[in-house]
């Protein structure tokens, strides 16, 4: 595994890693695992990733007209608004990535022709726009908030004109889940696209076996995902897991809770799986400060660790910068090193 220079890391077992002090319990100690699904339990490049650029690059291509081939946003790029925090809505990612094209559009001033490829080099750049969200808090809002303050009243109110966040919404759905499983995921059939589903382009990480291997010494498994219920429920029978998963111990986003990094999903599963030393095992920020956050907010309740996984929604490349400045507990390969680890 490789991990940056100078942190504080002992490898405990094939694959996994621990600080070296300031863990809330060993590995050992730990008696249930709470999965995020993306990037966790699923490889998610070839799905989300692409759905967000995708969609970035059909409203700008054809409900703004903006020709050329060249991808606004890549899909590796999304991972730097996971970065920046609150992204944990994929979807709500798709609309801070279109907030921020039509930012660099309006920022054109006039200027012609404007294509696809000139539209990717007119500043700021991904990287940068998004290191300026993360200074506000991150998250969709302040995305809006930013793009409003760098274009102002009168640019913004044009902004408004173009940016319609449901029919983004809507093309993401309707990229992801594909003609089949449209109507099922969300409701409705689809106008803009038809085609399969990126969704069916995703890849099973976990090993079922040591799901079954736990279960059977008495480890309860919780879900706490962004995913919408549907989604989650045709995964979990797609793969089998929903055998080893009690219905009250599954968190999704259904809109009853507040999402990541707010603490809430896991304060609700802790009380519900009634655990000693609970594991969450995440792939991106948001996870880790969900953890930090249920600490903060509950020093008395049963401690929580959380391991990140090196499979994630954010490529290993971005999530470095991360670890250069955040030190998480546990540290693994994929999620199946973790449960060797426990096992």
């Amino acid at each position: 595994m490789k991990t940056t220079s100078g942190t504080s890391y002992i490898e405990i077992d094939k694959g996994v890693m621990a600080l070296t002090c300031g863990l809330p319990f060993t590995l050992d100690q730990a008696d249930a695992v709470i999965f995020d699904v993306d990037g966790v339990l699923v490889e998610v490049s070839d799905s989300f990733r692409q759905v967000i650029s995708l969609t970035v690059q059909f409203y700008f291509n054809r409900i703004l007209e903006i020709p050329g081939q060249e991808r606004l946003i890549k899909a590796e790029e999304t991972g730097h608004f996971k970065l920046a925090g609150r992204f944990n809505n994929d979807w709500e990612l798709a609309k801070g990535a279109v907030a921020h094209g039509l930012l660099k559009l309006l920022s054109a001033n006039g200027t012609h022709p404007i294509t696809m490829e000139r539209l990717r080099e007119i500043p700021p750049l991904v990287e940068d726009f998004t290191a300026e969200v993360k200074k506000c808090g991150g998250g969709l809002e302040e995305t809006l908030k930013l793009v409003k303050e760098k274009l102002g009243e009168s640019l913004f109110r044009e902004f408004e004109s173009h940016y319609k966040p449901k029919l983004i919404k809507e093309i993401f759905m309707e990229h992801y889940a594909g003609t089949q499983l449209c109507r099922f995921f969300y409701g409705f059939d689809p106008e803009y696209y038809r085609g399969p589903g990126l969704i069916e382009k995703e890849q099973v990480i976990l090993d079922l076996s040591l799901i079954r291997k736990l279960a059977e010494s008495g480890i309860p498994f919780g879900i706490l995902s962004g995913r919408t219920p549907e989604e989650a429920t045709y995964l979990f029978r797609k793969t089998g897991l929903d055998k080893f998963l009690k219905p009250e111990f599954v968190i999704t986003d259904d809109g009853t809770l507040p999402g990541k990094p707010d603490p809430a999903g896991l304060q609700l599963l802790a009380k519900r799986m009634g655990f000693r030393a609970g594991i969450y095992v995440g792939d991106v920020p948001d996870d880790w400060t969900a953890v930090e956050n249920y600490r903060l907010q509950n020093p008395g309740g049963p401690p929580i660790a959380c391991c990140m996984v090196q499979t994630g929604a954010t490529s290993a490349e971005l999530m470095r910068g991360f670890y250069t400045e955040s030190e998480v507990d546990f540290l693994a390969d994929d999620v199946n090193h973790l449960l060797r680890a426990m096992a």
